[in-house]
This record gives structure tokens, C-alpha cells and sequence, in this order.
């Protein structure tokens, strides 16, 4: 599961509060054609997260050495393009359809493509498939956030409204959820169609060639749905959706500058390193379960299930989780959820093929991922805060862009490591029944290994300073400070809404 936050253009962003600034009041059609523009981000990435190795591996049968250099090369590259387009979004001239909206609809048809090749095999060799998936995996991740830069930049120039950004927001996160959920079954129901899950027919050891072409099929069957879906999202944003570019002021520092602001605050780096090792946590076992259910406990059928249960308990928990974060803070709440997740994830070291034990971890399993996934993003506008309330100044393009950076790098790390360790313990590409030696490094990538990231990533929150005493205090020391230059400043309210807003859809129900 995908769930990524990206605001990277370096723009500043402000919300006028001039007496002559007239009201942009946002209508439930706008808001729901401006939240779908969050789906083919989250749609797509958690399609190449959960299935793209597995593909690669099963069906292109690339040795997991090669696999290791084009997921983590087409990470390392993705999190490059991220500030890349950023900057071309920043200086690109204003048309009449707006700055960023021209980027979402012309972005759209080159990813579409380059997601849907992602799925084919060419009929060449290992080397060669190394440089084809390498180049449309790159090509992949610079289409997409040609779309998701400017997209969440768009945040903050469909209203002057705080009250109608976040109550647009708050869709956005409902229908990102959705998108992960759609990736999930479309590409996972359909994959488990041809692929064998651990078995060879008629007791062979590797795949028929017949059954890798039907597998090829329906991978590219679900590529042209998800695509297809991916296309109307963004002509939805473009034509459904207003922008209005005054809403951006331009940073009059040079980015490198802001780049010493950044590292140079304690608690940035603090919730940076937390959101970097629960990444990993969270990104190594989305990239091996697959694999893990199907080559260490048999289960490799109930992929798809297994997964829609663990949504289905994240999104649950949302509600448990607010009354957690408003009863006793948001750092409080993201310890407890990184808490739950270390006992449960010691359970894939110990159960064979059981099915309903499955379906138990899975499921208490999504009642930490939700917290994990959301508070992070929660936190970072209230680092924003303390970084201006002792600085006079907001960075917030630059908080963010490295705030992604490290997820992303996350991702690569991951799914790079993972696949050298599969290497190493054995993985024979091509065939049906892996090796005793795989379904015990499956085992340890699972459970030992991101059990050992949460409790890295503990130590760096313990250590994290912004209390829920010292975020109220900050709140209302810059609350009291004057508009100056016709800005307000307010905060905890940036380029995302706050997590009550995210957590408890009352921006929705008033709609309603």
C-alpha cells in the first residue's frame, strides 16, 4: 500500500486575508473532481509495489540481482525527478487553463503508456530486459510525478478558503484509500488467474512458457484498466477543477539555503528519520508478501483477500485512532501504532499455512499501518510551525520535497535489499517450488527485519521534542501574531489538511 504525500515545487504558499479578497467557495462537485486526482498516484505506485518484483521475478524471470538494480535505481531516480520537476512546474508560464492543471493532463497519456509496457516481456536476454524494465520504470516514475507535483501544489490554488481545502483534502484522502483498494483488486484478482501461487501443472518444476504468455496477458489486461482509470482521473482534475494562481507567492530564497534551514532543525530531522525507518519497515513486507504467502506458508491464493482485509481494518481504525491523537497527542498515538505492529509481526516467523491465523495478523496488522501511514504527514505541519516560530520564515516546499525524498528512498532501499537477500538465500528464477533456504529469508524479511526498523524508528520519535503541551504553545504564540503584508499566517495549516479533518471526514458530512 502505497500511501505517499508529495508537495515539492519550490513555491511558498499563503493564504491572502486581504478585506478585498472575495470568498472562492468550493461546490461537492469540485471537491470530488478535484480529490480523484489523487487516485492514479496512489492506484498506480501500490500496483508496482505489491506486484512489480513479483513480475519481474515470476513472469520476465529476471534474476533477483537485476531486479535489485532496477527497483532500486527507478527509486533512486524517482526521488531525483521529484525537485527536477518542481522546478520546470515553478517556472512554467501561466496559460488560461492555469500553471499546474497543463502538467496533469499532458503528463497523463506518456504514463499510461509507460505503465502499461512496465507489464511486457520482451523476447530478448537477461541484459537487455535489465535495460528495458530499468528505462520504463525510470520513465514510469518521472510521468507520474509530472502528475503528483503539480496536483498537490493545486491544494492550495483551488480556494482561499482554509475550511474548503481542507474539506477537499479530506475527500482526496477517502478516494486514495479507494485507490488502493482498486489496484489491489483489479491487478491481484486478476493475476491469481494463471499464476501457479507455488505449484507447477502436471508436476513440473518450472512454468510452462504458455502459462508465463496468459500471465503476461492479464498483468497488461490490469495495466489497461488501471490506465484507462488513470486517463479520466486527470481529464476530471482538468476540466473539473479551477485554478486560481494567485494563491502563490514565490520563495525570494535560494533553495540552497533553505536547504540549511532544513537539516539544520532537530525536530525535522528527528521525524524524518521516524518516517524513514517505518518506511522501511512498512515497504519491505509490502514488496515480499507475495512471495512470502506464497513460497513460506502456502497462500499465495488469498493474496488479494488477505490485503482487502488489512484496508478494511486500517480504514476501521481510523475513528480509534482519533480519539487516541485528540486524547493524547500525536505523538503518543504514532508510538502506540508502531507499538501494536512488533508483537504482531513476529507472528510470520512461527504459523505454517493457516489460513484463519492469516487473516487475524493481517487484520490487526492494518490497525498500526493506519496510524503509521497518516500521523507522519499529520506531524510535519506542526515542525513547520516551530521552524517558523523561531526563524520568522516558512520553507515549506523544501520540508517537503525531503520529507518524500526519504520515503521514497525508503521504497528503493527496500525492495533493492530484498531482492539481494532472495538472491542470496537461493531464489531460482523460473521456477514453481522455491528452495527451503527462500521461504526462510521470506520469513526474515517480513517479520525480524521490519520489526527491527519500528524500534530504530521508536527511538528517533522518543526522541522527537514537539509534545502535544509545546504544539498548543506554538499554535498560539503564532495565532497572536499580526498579518503582515497583506499574508496570514496560519498554522499548522499548509499544503495538507490536519489529521482531525483527515481522520474524522467531518468535512465530508457537512456536504452531505
Amino acid at each position: 500500500m502505497s500511501y505517499e504525500r508529495t508537495s515539492i515545487t519550490s513555491v511558498e504558499i499563503r493564504e491572502s486575508s486581504g478585506p478585498h479578497t472575495p470568498s472562492q467557495k468550493l461546490r461537492v462537485y469540485n471537491k470530488v473532481c478535484f480529490a480523484v486526482g489523487g487516485i492514479p498516484y496512489s492506484m498506480t505506485v501500490t500496483g508496482v509495489n505489491f506486484f512489480f518484483s513479483v513480475f519481474i521475478l515470476e513472469v520476465a524471470q529476471i534474476p533477483p540481482y537485476y531486479v535489485s538494480i532496477i527497483v532500486f535505481g527507478g527509486k533512486a531516480w524517482d526521488a531525483v525527478t521529484d525537485p527536477i520537476c518542481g522546478y520546470f512546474v515553478h517556472r512554467s508560464p501561466t496559460t488560461r487553463f492555469g500553471k499546474l492543471q497543463p502538467w496533469i493532463l499532458l503528463s497523463a497519456p506518456p504514463a499510461c503508456a509507460a505503465f502499461f509496457f512496465l507489464w511486457f516481456v520482451p523476447d530478448i536476454s537477461d541484459e537487455g530486459k535489465l535495460a528495458y524494465y530499468f528505462v520504463m520504470y525510470c520513465l514510469f516514475n518521472t510521468c507520474v510525478t509530472c502528475l503528483h507535483v503539480p496536483y498537490t501544489s493545486l491544494t492550495m490554488c483551488i480556494s482561499n478558503e482554509q475550511k474548503e481545502r481542507d474539506s477537499a483534502t479530506a475527500y482526496r484522502m477517502l478516494l486514495e484509500i479507494f485507490a488502493v483498494v482498486i489496484a489491489v483488486v483489479i491487478q491481484g484478482q486478476l493475476i491469481n488467474v494463471h499464476r501457479p501461487a507455488g505449484d507447477c501443472d502436471e508436476g513440473g518444476t518450472t512454468v510452462a512458457p504458455d502459462n508465463l504468455l496468459l500471465q503476461m496477458e492479464f498483468y497488461m489486461i490490469g495495466a489497461g484498466i488501471l490506465g484507462g482509470i488513470y486517463m479520466i482521473c486527470a481529464v476530471t482534475v482538468f476540466f473539473g477543477v479551477e485554478e486560481h494562481p494567485d494563491a502563490i507567492h514565490e520563495d525570494p530564497d535560494p533553495f540552497i539555503q533553505g536547504l540549511k534551514y532544513v537539516f539544520t532543525h532537530g525536530p525535522y530531522v528527528k521525524l524524518t528519520m521516524t518516517l524513514l525507518f517505518i518506511s522501511l519497515a512498512i515497504q519491505t513486507i509490502q514488496g515480499n508478501l507475495t512471495l512470502f504467502l506464497t513460497h513460506s506458508v502456502d497462500l499465495g491464493d488469498h493474496f488479494a483477500n488477505l490485503i482487502l482485509a488489512l484496508l478494511a481494518a486500517a480504514i476501521v481504525s481510523l475513528p480509534m485512532w482519533q480519539f487516541v491523537l485528540l486524547r493524547y497527542g500525536k505523538k503518543t498515538a504514532f508510538a502506540a501504532g508502531m507499538i501494536i505492529l512488533v508483537p504482531i509481526w513476529f507472528g510470520p516467523l512461527f504459523f505454517g499455512t493457516n489460513l484463519a491465523l492469516a487473516y487475524v495478523l493481517f487484520i490487526l496488522s492494518g490497525l498500526g499501518i493506519a496510524v503509521a501511514y497518516l500521523l507522519p504527514w499529520s506531524m510535519l505541519p506542526d515542525v513547520l510551525d516551530d521552524f517558523m516560530l523561531k526563524t520568522g520564515v516558512r520553507k515549506d516546499a523544501v520540508f517537503y520535497s525531503f520529507f518524500v525524498f526519504f520515503n521514497k528512498l525508503a521504497v528503493g532501499v527496500s525492495m533493492g535489499l530484498s531482492q539481494i537477500m532472495l538472491g542470496i538465500g537461493g531464489y531460482v528464477t523460473g521456477a514453481c517450488e522455491q528452495p527451503e533456504s527462500v521461504g526462510l529469508t521470506l520469513r526474515l524479511l517480513v517479520s525480524p527485519v521490519p520489526i527491527v526498523c519500528i524500534l530504530i524508528a521508536l527511538m528517533f520519535l522518543w526522541r522527537y521534542p514537539i509534545t502535544e503541551e509545546r504544539r498548543k504553545a506554538t499554535k498560539r504564540k503564532l495565532s497572536a501574531k499580526e498579518p503582515q503584508n497583506g499574508y496570514a499566517i496560519h498554522p499548522g495549516k499548509d499544503l495538507h489538511s490536519s489529521i482531525a479533518s483527515t481522520m474524522s471526514y467531518q468535512s465530508i458530512t457537512t456536504d452531505l
